[in-house]
């Protein structure tokens, strides 16, 4: 007799690091346990991932701000998706898809999951951030359980927002290594060789353009045959304007290429391309970058945030810094030092391949999802 499957709807309103979760869980869950249903905004590259994979996928419209009567709406159109599919449980994703969806889950009393992929409220200052502390605050109560991506992230759920520790299991965010080799061979063609400094990030708050550029700066004026890389461009520009003003001001037109986010696809070769990669980030859920270059050894220099700190540990597998002069002098040295980036590319390398391999963690998740399951049905 074919064992019945148990149907778990997907909702996310954000795409980026938040649809390669998915796409690890979608590509490795077993499916004859798990029947898989994502509703999201629309996105060439995760409507792919599931015509591909014969996913049932519904597209629906999310406010990225406060909105309330889109909202509303939004929670309505949810709780007709789950009426129809009649799911055995949710799991629900980043902010907004996850405040939306937990407050659906219950109108509906079907148990959900939500996994951050960072808090928003950190993305603001002030009156702002009040707000969207509050309302995470506010949607504990509709909270049944939370599968963090990082022991930091579950650190902040519990002591800042209060959810009680019994709520929260950690899985690391993880990644497919098979086949990943260390490919750190880049700085060995002598000084005249131009070489290319990279970060993958949108033009927002969180990720820090803004430090990049400074830091930039900073090495172009002790590093002449220096280009840097920022891939992902087109994607919530909310910081563009600032970004290419900072550029016109210190005149490195020329060594600054901004490059729109394409099909998922291109960040592997991207990565490849890089000397150093880096991230600027204010904070992170657990960043699918820097374990996508960490999997090739690419040496990293990092911000000391959330996310990052449970990756990098400073000066074995990659640089932890707080202020762009620590950013530059980091870059700077590995540029200079081919064998210390080669060794920390190493290390690097070996880490993700230990922590992070999606083949372990994807039955952690499992797990989850069936303990759910068992206190629903129980």
């Amino acid at each position: 007799m074919k064992q019945e499957r148990n149907k778990i709807v997907f909702l996310t309103q954000s795409l980026g690091g938040v649809e390669t979760y998915i796409r690890e869980i979608v590509l490795n869950v077993d499916k004859s346990k798990f029947e898989l249903i994502i509703v999201s905004p629309f996105g060439e590259s995760i409507n792919d991932l599931c015509e591909n994979q014969n996913i049932k996928h519904y597209t629906l419209k999310m406010a990225r701000g406060f909105n309330p009567l889109l909202d509303i709406k939004t929670i309505w159109q949810f709780c007709q998706i789950i009426k129809r599919e009649r799911p055995a449980l949710l799991h629900v994703h980043s902010s907004k898809g996850g405040f939306l969806g937990r407050i659906a889950g219950r109108l509906c009393r079907v148990r959900s999951v939500f996994t951050p992929h960072g808090l928003s409220y950190l993305s603001f200052t002030g009156f702002s951030r009040n707000v969207f502390f509050l309302l995470e605050v506010f949607a504990k109560r509709f909270t049944d359980r939370i599968l963090a991506v990082s022991h930091s992230e579950a650190n902040r759920l519990q002591y800042e927002v209060g959810h009680k520790a019994e709520v929260i299991d950690v899985t690391l965010n993880a990644i497919d290594v098979t086949g990943s080799t260390p490919m750190y061979s880049n700085i060995d063609k002598g000084s005249d060789r131009i070489m290319h400094v990279g970060t993958i990030a949108r033009l927002t708050y969180q990720k820090n353009p803004l430090l990049f550029i400074e830091v930039a700066k900073l090495l172009i004026d002790r590093v002449p045959n220096l280009m840097f890389h920022i891939l992902g461009a087109g994607l919530h520009d909310h910081l563009k304007p600032q970004v290419d003003a900072l550029i016109d001001k210190y005149g490195i037109q020329d060594k600054i290429n901004i490059i729109d986010w394409g099909h998922f696809s291109g960040s592997r070769t991207f990565l490849e391309s890089l000397d150093v990669f880096v991230l600027t980030s204010v904070f992170e859920g657990l960043p699918f970058s820097l374990l996508e270059a960490m999997a090739i050894g690419k040496p990293c220099v990092v911000s000391k945030c959330d996310g990052c700190n449970d990756v990098i540990q400073n000066g074995v597998n990659g640089f932890a810094c707080m202020t762009k002069e620590e950013f530059s002098n980091s870059i700077f040295l590995l540029l200079t030092n081919r064998e210390l980036a080669s060794n920390i590319g190493m290390e690097a390398f070996n880490y993700v391949r230990t922590h992070h391999n999606i083949k372990i963690a994807i039955n952690s998740i499992e797990n989850i999802y069936l303990s759910n399951l068992k206190r629903e049905n129980g």
